[in-house]
């Protein structure tokens, strides 16, 4: 059994109106991320695993990072992913829950050198749109937290149902499980694990369309 359904009340109006209006080139963005990773000779601690992007039919785009260098690789490959997509859709957004993509972007283009442009720019037009920000202002929710796991009761109740993850610590914890098997040459689970690392982060991109 899933979590209770918890009551809600609206309490601003305006901010739900406030939301841009939807068009068909919208994306639905999610971090992954091990804060204890690091390199030898680096001085960088974290690392974000997984850039997962889902668009409004639910196809999911994912970019994976095992190193630093993949992580530059894979923050380039997403700008130039949206920057194509921007240019077929001017008026698209970039919805994701909760500060940790916005802040994020901004970290990985400073650490690697690469985007700060292209981050300042999508910032400064408001194409990223935090919907945690949304929810606050407008609901009150009978919850332990506004995590969108607790709110998915109202919308997406089967949304975690049968997933072999399905919160962001066992995503970690995962990923570090899945980095050691690829060491012991255990490559066939690590995929497994990886991939429901991926099912997971699709889950919660889509989870953001809906909540949208």
């Amino acid at each position: 059994a899933g979590d209770p359904v918890p009551p809600v009340e609206l309490i601003d109006a305006g901010a739900l109106d406030a939301l841009p209006a939807p068009s068909p080139g919208d994306l639905y963005f999610d971090f992954e991320g091990d804060p204890l990773y690091t390199e030898d000779g680096t001085g960088w601690w974290g690392i974000d695993y997984l850039f997962g992007v889902t668009d409004r039919d639910d196809t999911f785009t994912p970019y994976w990072a095992h190193t630093f260098a993949d992580e530059r690789a894979a923050l380039i490959a997403f700008l130039d992913d949206v920057e194509r997509r921007l240019a077929a859709h001017p008026e698209l957004h970039i919805y994701h829950y909760a500060p940790y993509e916005r802040t994020h972007l901004r970290t990985l283009a400073a650490r690697h050198g690469v985007g700060e442009v292209v981050v300042d720019r999508l910032l400064r037009d408001g194409v990223l749109v935090d919907l945690y920000a949304v929810v606050k202002r407008a609901l009150r929710v009978g919850s332990t937290s506004y995590s969108i796991k607790k709110l998915e009761p109202l919308y997406w109740p089967e949304s975690r149902l049968g997933a072999a993850v399905s919160a962001g610590d066992d995503s970690v914890a995962e990923y570090v499980r899945a980095r050691e098997l690829r060491l012991a040459g255990e490559h066939a689970e690590a995929q497994q694990i990886l991939e429901n690392i991926g099912e997971y982060n699709r889950v919660d991109c889509v989870s953001t369309r809906k909540l949208e």
